[in-house]
């Protein structure tokens, strides 16, 4: 950004954060109107006067009548500003996203929270083999995924010619349909889970959702930190996972909601605790249950432990459920010869 005055940065900051969480271009009323559902009030003169400058940086780019968009530089400056900021932004952005999803188990239609994520054309007939492990092994958040060829659209992204893009169930849909039965819970963290003979043995790294400006396992997987192609061909290594905590008094019905998840292709959950007892040596809050989760991104992380490179955007967009494709369909023969 040019140079500006602290005050003047944060509201050219806060402008582009809403339209970064937007799915499509807004002008400047509907920016306005999301500031202040956030507590932000801002005129819409003063919004115009930063778009100006925002166009004139190359961070936003005018649609015609229907507002601005972020440009890839303005996406990279909302992502890199701030960092003391973003802490507690991922834990913020789960609870938005959780009041946001609208999911009907019972017809198993609506809107899911995806992860979306990018990796190079030339090495998608191996990729999908090595993400078809991993949903075969039990070790993805549901069965299904949807992928994206080069030069289309996925969700906000728009991939390039040499790319495929791939969305992936987050974990944030197990939030959303528990608050949907009147179930609301509290994230815990991220973390590493080692798993035994294909069983969850104990968490052997761990990172807070409040104490982060980055999703964990997007972290986890950069630092080529898990083991989950192993873990899918051999039942031992370490995977992607996350701790919740529940309402003791739900947990029977926490139960019955992750046997339902199961049956339509959401799944998810991997283990229900005990009211106020330990679950895989994690201490919960009197009154509390654990819950135990899968990791949406592992499909990835086993792509990435082969040496090819991926770029992942965990809890990236909203996404109707019935454009997800169980994976057997999804990594067709056609896709894992090409």
């Amino acid at each position: 950004m040019a140079v500006m005055d602290e005050r003047s940065r944060r509201k050219m900051l806060e402008i582009l954060r809403v339209l970064a969480e937007s799915e499509r271009p807004l002008g400047g009323a509907r920016i306005a109107q999301a500031l202040a559902l956030a507590g932000r009030e801002m005129s819409q003169r003063t919004i115009r006067y930063y778009l100006e400058r925002t166009d004139a940086e190359g961070l936003t780019e005018p649609v015609g009548r229907r507002g601005r968009r972020l440009t890839e530089r303005g996406r990279r400056e909302v992502e890199e500003a701030y960092a003391v900021d973003k802490v507690g932004f991922v834990a913020a952005r789960v609870d938005a996203l959780t009041y946001r999803m609208r999911f009907r188990l019972r017809s198993a239609r609506g809107e899911v929270v995806v992860n979306l994520s990018t990796l190079p054309a030339c090495h998608i007939s191996r990729a999908a083999r090595l993400m078809a492990q991993v949903f075969a092994a039990g070790l993805s958040m549901g069965q299904r995924l949807r992928l994206a060829p080069p030069g289309s659209r996925l969700g906000r992204l728009r991939l390039g010619p040499e790319e495929y893009g791939v969305a992936t169930i987050c974990s944030v849909s197990v939030n959303g349909v528990l608050l949907s039965a009147g179930i609301p819970t509290t994230n815990r963290f991220g973390g590493l889970l080692q798993m035994v003979d294909g069983r969850p043995v104990r968490f052997t790294q761990l990172i807070y959702y409040d104490g982060t400006t980055l999703d964990p396992l997007e972290i986890f997987i950069k630092g080529r930190m898990t083991t989950v192609g192993q873990a899918a061909r051999t039942g031992n290594g370490v995977v992607g996972a996350s701790f919740r905590e529940i309402p003791a008094p739900s947990a029977e019905r926490a139960r019955r909601l992750s046997a339902r998840m199961e049956r339509v292709g959401l799944g998810g959950i991997l283990l229900v605790g005990r009211p106020g007892q330990p679950l895989l040596e994690v201490p919960v809050s009197p009154g509390r249950v654990g819950l135990v989760v899968i990791g949406g991104l592992n499909p990835l992380a086993a792509v990435e432990e082969e040496g090819i490179p991926t770029t992942n955007r965990a809890m990236g967009t909203l996404m109707p459920f019935q454009e997800l494709v169980p994976y057997p369909q999804a990594l067709t023969p056609e896709v894992l010869s090409s």
